[in-house]
């Protein structure tokens, strides 16, 4: 992978897991970065010490991406610190609580799809508003497998809100790539991050890591690194992809 040192990137979620992770090896490859979080300002300020002891530049925006005026300002203050963003990595999302089918409220589905895949729309339309008269830029969606295995585990709201992102992935891609940008995804697996300490029993954790044919469960950096490959000229010849980072689950 090459140098990534002229690269601005915004990463939503970035506080913890697999945001903060990409933001570490992102920073490390040289690119400034802009960490955007919602609730979690601990977590943020975390991440904005572990990237500036890498030597680069981070800026916090605290947003709720659901809002459209607080995304637009997310991203108007993007601009004015760095000009410009030549990555979006769509990562805040969150499977707000695990419930039978038959048990989903209207409020429970809504409020899903609007975490997982209202942000993405909102956050995507303004970026790649400044992105399209550059011809220029790359937007990294962070759906999930649980969208291709329908949801175990009481997730099927979940799991839906996530095979909207991955449709959206393509669509995205298909309609920007004659503008010179390049929209990916990645399915991450069974990824041990603060997600699964707050939505899976330690007796979930032992009934599905046995499952997982590489042996163990994936770590933030494991998608994190996949994050950084596609944010790479390595990946200039890649659009409408989704990766699955999974250990072969």
């Amino acid at each position: 992978m090459n140098n990534q040192s002229q690269q601005v990137v915004l990463i939503t979620g970035a506080s913890s897991g697999i945001g903060q992770a990409s933001a570490k090896i992102l920073a490390e490859n040289g690119a400034k970065i802009i960490a955007c979080y919602n609730s979690n300002q601990q977590g943020a300020e975390e991440t904005k010490q572990i990237v500036e002891n890498t030597g680069s530049e981070c800026l916090l925006i605290k947003a709720d991406l659901t809002d459209k005026e607080q995304v637009d300002e997310l991203v108007r203050q993007a601009i004015e610190a760095f000009g410009h963003i030549d990555v979006l990595v769509n990562n805040a999302g969150a499977a707000i609580k695990r419930s039978p089918f038959l048990d989903i409220d209207e409020d429970l589905w809504q409020t899903t799809y609007d975490v997982n895949v209202k942000s993405i729309f909102l956050v995507s339309q303004a970026v790649l508003k400044q992105m399209v008269p550059r011809k220029s830029g790359k937007v990294i969606n962070i759906s999930s497998v649980a969208a291709r295995l329908g949801g175990p585990g009481e997730s099927i709201h979940y799991a839906s809100a996530k095979g909207a992102v991955s449709t959206l992935t393509v669509g995205l891609a298909k309609e920007f790539a004659p503008h010179g940008i390049l929209v990916n995804g990645i399915a991450p697996g069974f990824i041990m991050t603060p997600f699964q300490d707050k939505f899976s029993t330690q007796e979930r954790i032992e009934k599905i890591v046995p499952t997982i044919p590489i042996g163990r469960a994936g770590v933030s950096e494991d998608v994190a690194k996949v994050v950084a490959f596609l944010a790479s000229d390595a990946a200039n010849y890649m659009m409408g992809e989704m990766l699955t980072v999974s250990g072969g689950r």
